[in-house]
């Protein structure tokens, strides 16, 4: 039977000489996988993190979906942007880290679709990375717990801000730390420096590390990192 869906494009993996294997977030059935026969030729327009309009078939004798065809449902140009289709790059593989297959949570896509509305439209992108990071603990179920605004110590392990260091635990604090609860607690944002961006990455990707299984070494780290240089 032939179904209609909403999805976001995660990644791509070549199959045969012409087809591909292609990761979706849909809105109505979670995390696919769908081989998309020819896709080499007809895949021209997807891009880490673009909006479709799904049109494909079951297959009975695998959990494959067959793609066969894939239409813009939205018009964007951040893949245009050397720095923005970095950074759809890096949101990308974080999703296909944190969200299971078939798992169903239309509150996460329309988080991730409206994420991808505000990188289209940023302007100011040096701290896109982070506060991605930042509000989809909240989605995820994994938001560090801030027990006072003045709180300047986060406890990775524990996922709470304290007012006091604790030797024995994972933590940050400092600037990177200032950034992260700021973002948590929806504060403006200062004018942190570059060592000051990077280091609250990383030590986002640390508490991803500790809280969401599996959640490894991210491919895309590195060339993100890059943004925050800029």
């Amino acid at each position: 039977m032939k179904t209609t869906d909403r999805g976001i494009f995660l990644h791509r993996l070549a199959y045969s000489d012409t087809s591909l294997i292609i990761t979706f977030l849909t809105k109505s059935s979670g995390l696919k996988k769908f081989i998309f026969k020819g896709g080499k030729k007809k895949a021209h327009s997807l891009f880490p993190m673009s909006i479709g309009e799904l049109s494909f078939y079951d297959r009975k004798e695998s959990s494959l979906l067959q793609l066969t065809a894939v239409d813009p449902a939205t018009s964007h140009q951040f893949q245009f942007d050397p720095i923005k289709s970095t950074i759809a790059f890096f949101l990308a593989e974080v999703i296909r880290k944190c969200v299971h297959q078939d798992e169903v949570d239309s509150t996460c896509y329309d988080f991730i679709e409206q994420k991808v509305e505000e990188l289209d439209a940023s302007e100011d992108y040096q701290y896109f990375p982070i506060n991605f990071l930042v509000d989809f603990t909240e989605i995820l179920g994994v938001q560090p717990y801030v027990k006072n605004d003045s709180g300047s110590y986060f406890n990775l392990d524990e996922g709470t801000f304290e007012s006091h260091s604790r030797i024995d635990l994972r933590e940050a604090s400092g600037a990177p730390a200032d950034l992260i609860r700021n973002r948590i607690l929806g504060n403006g944002t200062v004018d942190y420096t570059r060592m000051d961006r990077e280091q609250a990455l990383e030590t986002m990707l640390d508490y991803y590390r500790i809280h969401i299984p599996n959640f490894g070494v991210l491919d895309s780290y590195e060339i993100v990192k890059e943004i925050l240089h800029a």
